[in-house]
């Protein structure tokens, strides 16, 4: 007789979405008890299939930890792409202040993958393709829109890696405070946050031209695309 176990996890090969059920399992867990208290058997038994099926996916924690990151990964990249899709003018400003936007959108709706890309020691980051690739991709775009609104004169003299860097901070930071309930302590409702957090950035880019002015409404308009 075959046991409802062993009935679940047929079924779930069959229908091919076992790796994307442990993922799932995955995300509720570190959502109910934090990343400490995720194991590949706990994910296992809230998928519904046997204590061995997944090692097939994942032989490790860490390795089930960092296909989560990986699914954040990818929405992180897809929310970027389309962000920039969608402006109608490549004023750099525009362009920085469209990546900020997608970046706390995502951030927002996305606060356990966050917490997780975050996680580097619990991840295998550096051995991922999708994660390190896809970081460099983005850390790629910004520094090539800073070092062009540095090349058409719009950006104030400073070292480039060092506003780059910055900028990145600041956006971290701001994330990191949100997912961790800190933007409560400024009278932040959560429903408030993204608006608050692309405030505080756009503050920050247009403190970084040459004429804020002229940035803040190339950043406003890149909010109305």
């Amino acid at each position: 007789m075959t046991s409802p176990e062993t009935a679940s996890t047929r079924a779930t090969y069959h229908h091919g979405a076992l790796r994307e059920a442990l993922i799932a399992a995955t995300v509720a867990l570190v959502e109910e008890r934090g990343a400490e208290g995720v194991t590949v058997r706990e994910a296992a038994r809230r998928a519904g299939v046997s204590s061995g099926a997944p090692f097939r996916h994942f032989p490790t924690r860490m390795a089930l930890m960092t296909a989560v990151a990986e699914e954040g990964m990818r929405k992180l990249a897809e929310a970027v792409d389309a962000g920039l899709a969608g402006l109608a003018t490549d004023d750099p400003f525009a362009r920085l202040a469209a990546i900020g936007r997608a970046y706390f959108g995502w951030a927002v709706a996305n606060p356990t993958h966050y917490r997780v890309v975050g996680d580097r020691p619990g991840i295998d980051f550096e051995g991922s393709e999708i994660l390190s690739g896809r970081a460099a991709a983005i850390r790629a775009e910004m520094g090539a829109i800073f070092a062009e609104a540095r090349a058409s004169d719009l950006l104030r003299d400073g070292d480039l890696d060092l506003i780059h860097l910055q900028a990145r901070a600041l956006a971290y930071g701001l994330a990191r405070m949100h997912v961790d309930a800190h933007l409560k302590e400024w009278a932040i409702p959560p429903e408030r946050a993204q608006a608050a957090m692309q405030a505080v950035m756009e503050d920050y880019l247009a403190g970084l031209a040459r004429d804020p002015a002229a940035a803040r409404a190339a950043m406003r308009r890149s909010a109305q695309a």
